[in-house]
Formats: C-alpha cells, sequence, structure tokens
C-alpha cells in the first residue's frame, strides 16, 4: 500500500511542475503583450512630439540711461515695481539746464537785433548810394570851377604884383585862396571815388547781413538743443514692464549714457536649443506646448516664431575652427524662438527672463501662417 502511495506522489510531480510553468510562460506573454502595447500606444502619441530642456525664457530688456549729466533730484520707482510706457522714473536736477536755455534765448534774441540792424543799414546804403554820387559829382565839377578861378585870380594877382599895383599881402592871400580851392577838387574826387564804390558797400552789407542770418539759426539750434537737454532731465519708462537693476539714488551724480535701471518688458518667448537632428519636421507655426520650472502646475501654450540662421557656436566669441584635422563630430544645437499664445490668465503667473524652461513642440500638427499669430504675450492653463 505504501509502495503504490509513493509511486503515484512520484508521477504526479511532473505534471504539477509542467502545469505551473505554462502559467508562468503565459503571464510573461501577457505581460510582454501588455508592455508592447503599450509602448505602441506611447510611441503612437509622441510620435509628432520634439522636445528639449535646453531652453530659457528671456524678453526684452532696456537699461535705461539719462542722456544728460547731472545729480539726480528724485527717484519715483523702487526695486521690481511695474511700470507703463511714459511713467517718470527719475528726474536730475533742471537749474543747470533752465540757466542754459535762459542764455541760449537771450543769444537768439540778440542775434535777431544784428539781423534787424544790418537790414536796415543795407536798405539805407541802397538808397544813399546814387544820391551820393551825383552829388559827389557836381560837388567836384563845382571845386573844379573854383580852382580854376582862384588859379587865374592868383595869377592875375602875381602880375599885379609885379606891377606893385596890389600888395604882398593880396598876393599870398589870393594864392592861399588857389591852394585851398585845388585841396576840395582833390577831396570832391576822393569823395566821388567813394560814392562810386557803392555796389562793393552794398555788397557788403548783404554780406553782414546773411552772417547775421546764420546767426539767428545757430542761435535757434542752440536754444532747441537747450530745450532738449532740459527735457532730458526728466527720464521716463522707455516701455511697459518691471524696473530692475536699480542702481540710482536721489543725490547721485549720474553721466550721460551711464546705466541707471533696467526695465524688463512684459513680452516674455523662450529660446529653445534644439538639436540640429530635431529639426527636420520643424516649421514655422507649429504648436508648441511649454512647461516653465518655476510653475510646475501650469502647462503654456505657444507656437514656434523663427529659427536662428546658425547654430550656437557660430556667433560665439570664437567661433569653432574645424580645419585643423583633429575633427570630432558633435550634434550641433540651433536656438529657436516660441512665443506665448493668447492673452490673460497671467495675473497669478510671472515669467522672469531666465527661467528654465521645457518646450515640446507637436510637429505632426500644421503651422499656423506667422502673420495670423497674436502678439507675443504668454497665457498659462492648468496641467491636467
Amino acid at each position: 500500500m505504501t509502495d503504490s502511495v509513493e509511486t503515484h506522489s512520484s508521477t504526479d510531480t511532473p505534471s504539477a511542475n509542467g502545469g505551473k510553468g505554462r502559467r508562468v510562460a503565459v503571464i510573461a506573454v501577457i505581460v510582454v503583450l501588455i508592455c508592447a502595447i503599450g509602448a505602441g500606444i506611447w510611441w503612437w502619441l509622441t510620435r509628432d512630439l520634439v522636445s528639449t530642456d535646453d531652453a530659457f525664457v528671456q524678453a526684452d530688456i532696456v537699461q535705461v540711461a539719462p542722456r544728460v549729466t547731472g545729480t539726480v533730484a528724485e527717484v519715483y520707482v523702487r526695486d521690481n515695481q511695474h511700470v507703463e510706457k511714459g511713467d517718470p522714473l527719475f528726474t536730475l536736477d533742471p537749474a543747470d539746464y533752465r540757466a542754459r536755455l535762459a542764455s541760449a534765448e537771450a543769444s537768439l534774441q540778440a542775434a535777431k537785433a544784428a539781423y534787424a540792424s544790418s537790414q536796415r543799414e543795407l536798405a539805407v546804403t541802397r538808397q544813399t548810394s546814387g544820391a551820393d554820387t551825383d552829388r559827389a559829382e557836381a560837388a567836384l565839377e563845382t571845386a573844379r570851377a573854383e580852382a580854376s578861378r582862384a588859379a587865374a585870380d592868383a595869377e592875375r594877382y602875381r602880375k599885379l604884383y609885379a606891377k606893385r599895383e596890389v600888395s604882398r599881402q593880396q598876393l599870398d592871400q589870393a594864392n592861399t585862396t588857389a591852394t585851398s580851392a585845388a585841396a576840395r577838387v582833390r577831396e570832391a574826387k576822393a569823395q566821388l571815388d567813394q560814392a562810386k564804390t557803392a555796389p562793393d558797400q552794398i555788397a557788403l552789407k548783404q554780406s553782414q547781413a546773411s552772417t547775421a542770418e546764420a546767426r539767428i539759426a545757430e542761435a535757434e539750434a542752440q536754444v532747441e538743443q537747450a530745450r532738449l537737454n532740459l527735457s532730458y532731465t526728466d527720464v521716463r519708462a522707455p516701455q511697459a514692464g518691471k524696473i530692475a537693476q536699480k542702481s540710482v539714488l536721489a543725490g547721485s551724480h549720474v553721466n550721460a549714457g551711464q546705466a541707471a535701471l533696467a526695465v524688463v518688458a512684459d513680452n516674455p518667448w523662450v529660446v529653445a536649443n534644439f538639436k540640429e537632428t530635431q529639426l527636420t519636421r520643424m516649421r514655422v507655426g507649429q504648436p508648441v506646448r511649454i512647461e516653465v520650472d518655476a510653475f510646475p502646475d501650469h502647462e503654456f501654450e505657444g507656437r514656434l516664431e523663427s529659427f536662428q540662421s546658425g547654430t550656437g557656436p557660430t556667433f560665439s566669441l570664437l567661433p569653432p575652427q574645424n580645419a585643423t584635422g583633429n575633427f570630432v563630430k558633435i550634434v550641433q544645437r540651433v536656438p529657436v524662438k516660441i512665443v506665448f499664445e493668447r492673452n490673460g490668465q497671467l495675473d497669478d503667473v510671472e515669467l522672469a527672463p531666465g527661467m528654465s524652461a521645457v518646450p515640446t513642440v507637436n510637429v505632426g500638427a500644421p503651422a499656423k501662417p506667422v502673420d495670423e499669430q497674436r502678439p507675443a504675450t504668454a497665457t498659462a492653463t492648468p496641467a491636467q
């Protein structure tokens, strides 16, 4: 009886082991099938998605610097404050520039007065030039006639004196009269010669008037520059955004062109450095899903805007030189600009330049024309 039982047990053991092995094999096959199906589904869902974690948020950053030198009178903003375009940022002491404007305006008035005087002198010169010539000619004729008569009288008195019919005093007086008459002739001739130079005098006055007019233009330019310099003492925001890197304080001295603060614009975008092998199916206008590390609970929607015309190293300070023979092929990365779509839902989300991002481009979706895209402002939707 015992022998039969032992024999039965020994015959059942291989059958049980075989059934267990088949079950394990079936389970393994099922697991493999499930993994294969899952991998297939995952591949199917992600076959058109291209992603990179080499991406960062960027925005327009304007360095604000005064256009004139001066002492800071008052600062109206604080660090990280939001400002609108045209809001006052700080002012410089305007006293010096007001004085320069007043001096320039006074110089302008003096230039206008000098021009008016030159115009009057020119008009008088033109009016009197003809009459002066006529008077000079008449005076010369009169002087010549008087000189001729005086010379004749002197000659007659010399003859009479030789006959002792007149005194020596009378002869001397006649000679003096003749000499004076000859001098008046020379004077009249000189006046006539001067009167004949009237065209030259007119040209000189015209030149003086033109110079005075040019000085008016110069003075007006100086007044305009003084007004501009005075207006430059009021420094305003060049764009809407947030204040950053504020280094200006009331009472400090700043030079023209010296950076005082920066304004970070409200127009964030993403620059993603994709591998060149990932660009095969990328097109401008394709939709992009953007994740920002600072906001893991939000998913941003964007659109591919443009590709940089060159890889990153191409525009570096020392671009690579591969003509030496020591060449190792490395997959290059190309900066791609991605803009955020739609506006709104950013009241509780603040994107800042430098934040890390992970964009995912749907290369299978149709590309939206660039000219139909909305302005580059970010929106956020809670991640599902």
